[in-house]
């Protein structure tokens, strides 16, 4: 008898070590990272990000004025650059990438104007931006230079002022360089984590805009064209200008006559 009552004790000490067991590995694998939040399966989606594109779209009028301008769009958001125009090509466009978070004028020529009211009718919600020195350019036909071109062109936009410094616009972090000489308040825009720069009409592929029209300054001009050249980036840094083909930053340097 006492052998069988020793025997059932140790039969119960080994089902309760069993279930005790069970019972630990349990909770341990409740504590387990789960598979959404296992940095190794989270790889896929990260990668899948959508990288930042860059699409230039050509815009001229009954002048023949013709000019380039950018549109950059990633995760981080839209922005307009320079709209020329606002025809059914850009806006099937916009409307395919969800609509524009901001534009950013370079300066205030008309070519870099004559599409803006149409772009804001179409993103009333986006903001526009433009060195402080070149708003006034938005309802001076003399200035924009329309009036060279037999007309007086004006813009309804109301803009947010720029100097030169950081911003953060539109979900990029964005350098303003004032750059005046072409106008008074020409401005490169540099997203450095994009490693993009947008030209405007000041750095393009061959040259450095010229000082002729009104608003335009030589002395100024030489200035800017002295302190780009004491700026410093990555090689392979893409620049987009209002006029011209996109070029890197090295090829920049050994194409654009006025940076020789």
């Amino acid at each position: 008898m006492k052998k069988l009552i020793a025997t059932t004790l140790i039969i119960a000490v080994i089902l309760t070590g069993c279930n005790s067991a069970e019972t630990d590995t349990d909770k341990n694998n409740s504590s387990l990272p789960s598979k959404t939040t296992d940095p190794a399966l989270n790889s896929e989606s990260k990668s899948s990000s959508k990288k930042t594109t860059v699409r230039t779209f050509e815009s001229t009028d009954s002048s023949a004025w013709t000019a380039s301008f950018q549109v950059i769009n990633s995760d981080k958001g839209t922005i307009l650059i320079d709209p020329g125009k606002y025809d059914a090509e850009l806006s099937d466009y916009i409307k395919s990438i969800g609509g524009v978070d901001a534009i950013l004028i370079t300066h205030g020529h008309w070519d870099k104007l004559r599409g803006l009211d149409d772009a804001i009718a179409a993103n009333p919600e986006a903001k526009v931006y433009v060195h402080e020195l070149d708003y006034p350019y938005f309802k001076d036909p003399e200035r924009n230079c329309s009036a060279e071109q037999g007309f007086k062109g004006t813009t309804n936009a109301q803009a947010e002022t720029l100097v030169e410094g950081n911003y953060e616009i539109g979900g990029y972090q964005i350098n303003v360089i004032h750059m005046p000489g072409h106008t008074e308040g020409s401005v490169l825009y540099h997203f450095p984590e994009e490693n993009i720069l947008i030209g405007g009409d000041t750095i393009m592929a061959d040259q450095v805009a010229g000082s002729q029209h009104p608003g335009g300054n030589e002395a100024d001009r030489q200035a800017s064209i002295t302190k780009f050249k004491q700026l410093s980036f990555p090689e392979d840094m893409s620049i987009y200008s209002g006029h011209g083909a996109k070029t890197s930053y090295s090829e920049l340097l050994k194409t654009n006559r006025d940076l020789q």
